[in-house]
């Protein structure tokens, strides 16, 4: 019995995600990897195996001048097709001579303490304020707020942490839990009873959906009058900015966002005031 093109691609991105699955993949990764693969094959009404190297170098120069990509969005398709290939077809070398786009780093977008209050108050009830300043306060991704368990808030022995599992690549930590925000969980808790999850969805027992957190964060922002583009990752950018202000140890604020390089937490000196606010000129110093 032959088997159609249309099931040869099913079986492909099947296999994939099997795979990327088998190596612990994030469930983010594996949706970005299969979604790339997929839209690739559509683009060509091919199968992978099919294409060579400028079929796909075709796709990313369309992807990019056509649809005005970013070029963090392409570096995803490149890593899809990369460990596709290398991982699925085991074509290593072949994998390797697709090219990365050349990184166009911007720095952070930030909100001064002003605009979060203003943010924070612009809350339609007790539980989003309390979501948008745990992110804040404790520099969280918007997963990891969605995954926190209601055990993950950890209070014993007068440690006040939040515990991350398996956070962005697949690494465990702690992180700092602000006794503000601290004292307003336990209120919330009192209000909204949670089961399971810190943030339930509408069903008990169900996390809340990164839909439903972004709905809210777009309902505080026009209430607070705020005009700038807001995301939930700027409550994160905001946390590093204003920690190494505070004068935090940028390798403790390493450790506490979870980065693998402290070159990535380096980015935050530049949007901050720190290189700023105690510089000196030293010829001041002289005798």
């Amino acid at each position: 019995m032959k088997i159609s093109k249309t099931e040869r691609g099913q079986a492909t991105l099947l296999s994939l995600e099997r795979r990327l699955r088998v190596s612990n993949r994030s469930e983010q990764t594996i949706r970005n990897y299969v979604r790339s693969v997929k839209i690739l094959m559509d683009y060509h009404c091919q199968l992978p195996a099919d294409l060579d190297l400028d079929h796909i170098i075709d796709f990313l120069h369309d992807l990019q001048t056509d649809q005005e990509r970013g070029w963090r969005t392409i570096k995803i398709y490149v890593a899809a097709f990369r460990w596709f290939y290398e991982h699925v077809l085991h074509a290593k070398e072949f994998a390797h001579l697709i090219p990365y786009p050349k990184e166009k780093p911007s720095l952070p977008r930030i909100l001064s303490r002003q605009e979060l209050s203003r943010l924070f108050d612009g809350c339609q009830n007790l539980k989003h304020r309390v979501m948008f300043r745990l992110l804040y306060s404790s520099g969280l991704r918007r997963n990891e707020l969605l995954h926190l368990k209601i055990e993950d808030i950890i209070t014993d022995d007068g440690k006040h942490r939040v515990r991350i599992i398996k956070g962005k690549g697949g690494k465990d930590r702690y992180t700092v839990l602000s006794l503000k925000v601290l004292e307003e969980l336990r209120e919330y808790f009192k209000r909204y009873h949670p089961v399971k999850y810190l943030f339930n969805g509408r069903a008990p027992g169900e996390r809340l959906s990164a839909a439903g957190l972004r709905h809210a964060l777009a309902a505080a922002t026009k209430r607070a009058a705020i005009t700038k583009e807001v995301n939930l990752h700027i409550l994160r950018h905001c946390f590093a900015s204003h920690a190494l202000e505070e004068g935090m140890n940028i390798k403790t604020l390493q450790y506490l966002l979870g980065h693998s390089s402290v070159q990535t937490t380096m980015v935050y000196l530049h949007v901050s005031e720190v290189p700023l606010s105690k510089a000196f000129s030293p010829l001041d110093c002289w005798q």
